[in-house]
């Protein structure tokens, strides 16, 4: 086991001591280093003229350029593969015997690095396609987006079940197709509510206590949205593709009332500015203290937080829009 390294003064000391006359022993004695080191250092001092040793490199590398690229090649085969399985593989194709410590020095010599891959709905290539036919002719828009009337359902649980999957990615591959968690909507919670806000502030935050159907949406539009957007008629309202929001009747009964609905495109919540206020929101939620205990507890908490939003938030979130949809043209209709 190697010993404690000298330090450059003592290293000077013991040749300005010998350069004095002084012996070795004695220079051993006087500056508590051992004798064998004292002569090391004379003898290299003698040698090449300094007492300062060359500048060790570290052990070579054992992977080379080659079993880089397969390495690279295994993880995009399968980038939420465990560390165990990716180097049992390349040990496979490459006929060695790395350890898993030195295949993750590799994976971040190649800058890839395990992070937790974003959760985000399964898009097919009509649904990239329709995505991008919706943000062409938007993607000028300004002062528009504040004529809007941003709406959805979300679902606030007690205890999260945090179901992260851990993938392999670089810098920027965070929303790769390959990097991502697909999700479906709604899985898992306690309490759901339904609400909506525009750049004049926010909309009623209602608490849905039985199945969300056609009838039962078409009611909350009646009480509490229709109430809310009197003052301000020429609002555009924005919901999802949910069947409950598409059927027959809550088609039928928007269009008797004169509401005008937003075209929207399938699996778009990164383009909904009310799914961040729904994250601001939950996020406020998760730093109560005490945190709450029941399903009562829950629901006052949120509509207290909720009640808090400030106006600037609401604006900052709308005035996001032409950077989503730029963001979603040039991820040509990808997730952003």
């Amino acid at each position: 086991m190697r010993g404690k390294e000298l330090t450059d003064n003592q290293r000077e000391q013991i040749i300005g001591a010998y350069l004095a006359g002084v012996k070795a022993p004695k220079i051993s004695i006087k500056l508590g280093i051992s004798r064998s080191t004292v002569y090391d250092t004379i003898n290299r001092y003698k040698e090449i003229g300094t007492p300062h040793p060359e500048k060790r490199f570290g052990r070579p590398p054992t992977m080379f350029d080659r079993g880089k690229r397969v390495l690279q090649r295994v993880v995009y085969q399968d980038r939420f593969a465990p560390l165990g399985q990716i180097t049992n593989q390349l040990n496979s194709t490459l006929s060695t015997t790395y350890h898993p410590n030195t295949i993750r020095k590799y994976l971040h010599e190649i800058e890839f690095e395990s992070r937790v891959a974003k959760k985000k709905p399964f898009l097919t290539n009509k649904h990239q396609i329709t995505r991008l036919n919706w943000c062409y002719p938007k993607r000028h828009w300004q002062e528009e987006w504040k004529n809007i009337v941003w709406s959805d359902e979300s679902r606030f649980a007690l205890f999260k079940i945090d179901g992260r999957a851990k993938v392999w990615r670089r810098l920027g591959e965070a929303y790769n197709e390959n990097c991502i968690q697909p999700t479906v909507k709604f899985g898992g919670g306690s309490v759901m509510f339904w609400g909506c806000f525009s750049w004049h502030g926010l909309g009623p935050l209602v608490l849905v206590e039985e199945n969300m159907n056609s009838e039962a949406y078409v009611n909350i539009l009646a009480q509490h949205l229709i109430p809310w957007i009197h003052d301000h008629p020429y609002l555009i309202f924005q919901q999802d593709g949910a069947s409950v929001h598409t059927s027959t009747y809550t088609t039928w009964w928007t269009s008797t009332h004169n509401i005008q609905i937003l075209d929207w495109p399938p699996q778009s919540p990164d383009l909904n500015p009310i799914e961040h206020l729904w994250d601001h929101l939950d996020h406020k939620i998760r730093k109560r203290i005490p945190a709450p205990s029941s399903k009562n507890d829950l629901i006052q908490i949120i509509q207290e937080e909720w009640a808090g939003i400030e106006l600037n938030t609401l604006h900052n979130l709308i005035l996001s829009l032409p950077n989503r949809v730029n963001a979603t043209i040039k991820a040509k209709g990808r997730h952003t």
